[in-house]
């Protein structure tokens, strides 16, 4: 009996030991913690897995495709490339602002934040005094070998993403490292209905008078109903029509002296061709309410024969459409609007180098899995990953060009190319990254796209941007209350202006109520802003 009990104990040991010696699975659901994996002995050592939170904004295309980020294709292969599990949180769709406040007051911060940070009330400088996020001078230097060295390389891009004080606060999205001739900088702009242009024998428009006399002609000779409409809705008439009498509505810079155009002579030469356009029936009578939607539904019923309009969801959408039904439709571009002629705008729309970025938060314990997994982008393999996806996959190299594979622009589940994108890569939307021309291409795969990409650059607009400055609490306080005025107000009165509701007689009486309201005290504010941002 006592051999059999002795033999029994001897099993039961046995088996423990044999178990204590097997490896644990890693725990990948609900923690956040690293959790170490034992190995039998001679294998390699434990590998840790941290888990980072990750606070971002589904992309709408992105949400037509997944629930959460991490179960996109780009996230499983940047999590087995980095080392780094994520746990991504998302706000509810269009509520991002709310979202980011309530997350603030809160102070139960994620590890890692994806904002605009430069519209944190008081600006990144106060995200950092506020104990919301970290400054990352010391993070790049030790823990971000590729970001560092890009810096380093293009120094325009470091003074972008630090404070005045020299504090250095993101993993900044970049379209780009140059504001000169740059196309990722442009997504939107004319866009004409060529076709149209050729029956009565006018070339593309490029100065005011030569918009004008094209509108008459489809006015009048093709009895186009709409000559010409724009969404007022989202103040496109003044990116339309502002840029050919060198006037702007938002601050910009010359010779490093910060202005707002909006109560320049210049501003009343644009109102007063506008109004021309409004009384003579070329600009569409509807335009104060007209929306995307409305804008849409004009071109395709035919109904207006040139508008402003982003690339993609503008010429991309509405001539394969109209083709449908008849072939010879074609669509145009055109650049700015020139002042005269061989002379380019000074101004025009155009998107910021720096869009936003990911900052690590004050909450987070492994900065250096943090700071490696933001810094895997701006290396040559994540830079890839990020704009082109997983190679043999997605795109192929031929002759030294990632080219989008099938699984891309003729997706076999039948995703359209920004949905197909969205499963494998964050560069054709935004993220810690750097943005690659390469990927707009083809994108932009018609003809029309292509050459609406090199029409739409040709501005000096580039010249005259003003840097995403950061104005102390004090001031952004002041200046978002006299901006919020002053643009309510130009609004208001441009409208009247151009439908006629208010004389052009009264603008100098426009110009004295919008000095009261502290227009050129918002002046004042920028220009200390801008230089503090050039002294960095």
């Amino acid at each position: 009996m006592m051999k059999k009990l002795i033999t029994g104990i001897l099993i039961i040991v046995m088996v423990l030991s044999i178990t204590a010696c097997q490896t644990t699975s890693v725990d990948t659901k609900g923690s956040t913690e690293s959790k170490p994996t034992s190995s039998p002995e001679g294998q390699k050592e434990p590998v840790e897995v941290p888990e980072l939170t990750y606070w971002v904004e589904l992309n709408a295309n992105m949400a037509q495709v997944v629930t959460e980020m991490g179960e996109t294709e780009y996230a499983k292969e940047l999590q087995e490339r980095t080392g780094v599990k994520i746990k991504y949180q998302h706000p509810a769709a269009g509520q991002s602002t709310e979202a980011f406040n309530i997350l603030i007051a809160s102070a139960d911060y994620p590890d890692i934040i994806e904002y605009t940070w430069t519209n944190y009330p008081g600006g990144p400088v106060a995200a950092i005094d506020n104990n919301v996020i970290i400054e990352l001078n010391d993070t790049f230097k030790n823990h971000s070998p590729n970001l560092f060295a890009l810096l380093e390389q293009y120094p325009n891009v470091g003074n972008i993403i630090r404070t005045d004080a020299g504090q250095y606060y993101c993993y900044p999205f970049l379209r780009g490292t140059s504001t000169e001739n740059n196309p990722l900088l442009f997504s939107e702009g004319f866009v004409i209905r060529k076709d149209w242009l050729d029956k009565v024998g006018l070339d593309v428009p490029e100065t005011a008078e030569e918009w004008y006399t094209a509108l008459v002609a489809f006015r009048d000779e093709l009895n186009v109903e709409i000559p010409f409409t724009v969404r007022g809705k989202d103040d496109h008439l003044t990116r339309v029509l502002a840029p050919g009498f060198d006037s702007w509505h938002e601050f910009v810079v010359e010779d490093g002296v910060v202005k707002n155009p909006v109560i320049d002579e210049t501003r009343l030469a644009y109102l007063t061709e506008a109004k021309k356009w409004y009384d003579e029936g070329i600009l569409d009578s509807e335009f104060l309410a007209v929306d995307k939607k409305t804008q849409a539904s004009k071109i395709l019923n035919e109904q207006a024969g040139a508008t402003w309009a982003p690339g993609g969801s503008g010429i991309g959408t509405w001539l394969p459409a109209l083709r449908e039904t008849d072939p010879n439709v074609d669509f145009v571009s055109a650049p700015p609007m020139y002042p005269e002629k061989g002379r380019v705008s000074k101004y025009s729309k155009i998107n910021q180098l720096y869009g936003s970025g990911a900052a690590i938060s004050t909450a987070c314990t492994n900065i250096e899995a943090a700071a490696r997994l933001l810094d895997y982008a701006y290396g040559e393999e994540g830079h890839m990953l990020n704009n082109f996806g997983i190679e043999g996959v997605t795109y192929e190299m031929v002759d030294g060009y990632p080219k989008y594979t099938d699984e891309i622009m003729n997706n076999p589940d039948g995703l359209n190319i920004m949905q197909a994108m969205s499963k494998y890569i964050r560069g054709h939307i935004s993220g810690p990254l750097v943005q690659d021309y390469r990927e707009l291409e083809q994108y932009y795969e018609l003809p029309q796209l292509q050459e609406a990409l090199q029409l739409w650059t040709k501005t000096d607009t580039g010249k005259y941007l003003m840097p995403p400055v950061s104005p102390t609490s004090e001031e952004s306080e002041e200046l978002a209350q006299i901006m919020n005025n002053v643009n309510i107000y130009r609004r208001e009165m441009e409208s009247k202006f151009i439908t006629g509701v208010e004389p052009l007689s009264k603008f100098d009486e426009y110009v004295e109520q919008m000095k009261a309201f502290g227009l050129e005290r918002a002046v004042e504010i920028m220009q200390n802003s801008y230089d503090r941002f050039m002294a960095r």
